[in-house]
C-alpha cells in the first residue's frame, strides 16, 4: 500500500490544481487533500497528502515545493494540527 500512496503523492505533486480528480489509493474516493510545509526561499520542505474520507495519508520529506501549491512556512505560527487533520500514516 505504501508504494501506491507514494505514486499517488507524486501524482498530487504534479497535478495539485486538479486534486479533486485523484482517487484515494485506500478507499477510492476523490477526497484527497495536501499541504506543503517548507522554506519559502528555497522551496524545499515536506508534503502531506491525506484522505478526508478514510483518514489515511502519507508524509514525504525533502521535496521541491511547486509554484502555486498550498504551503505553510516552517516559521509559521499557525498550529498545524488545526489545518491538517489527524490521519493514519501509511509507512513502508
Amino acid at each position: 500500500m505504501y508504494k501506491i500512496w507514494l505514486m499517488t503523492s507524486a501524482n498530487v505533486a504534479k497535478n495539485f490544481k486538479d486534486i479533486n480528480n485523484i482517487n484515494c489509493p485506500t478507499c477510492g474516493r476523490k477526497t484527497l487533500d495536501y499541504l506543503y510545509i517548507g522554506d519559502k526561499k528555497t522551496k524545499i520542505g515536506y508534503l502531506q497528502v491525506w484522505c478526508h474520507h478514510c483518514s489515511n495519508g502519507i508524509h514525504i520529506s525533502r521535496v521541491k515545493i511547486p509554484e502555486g501549491a498550498k504551503m505553510l512556512s516552517f516559521d509559521t505560527e499557525k498550529d498545524l494540527d488545526e489545518i491538517v487533520p489527524r490521519y493514519n500514516h501509511i509507512t513502508p
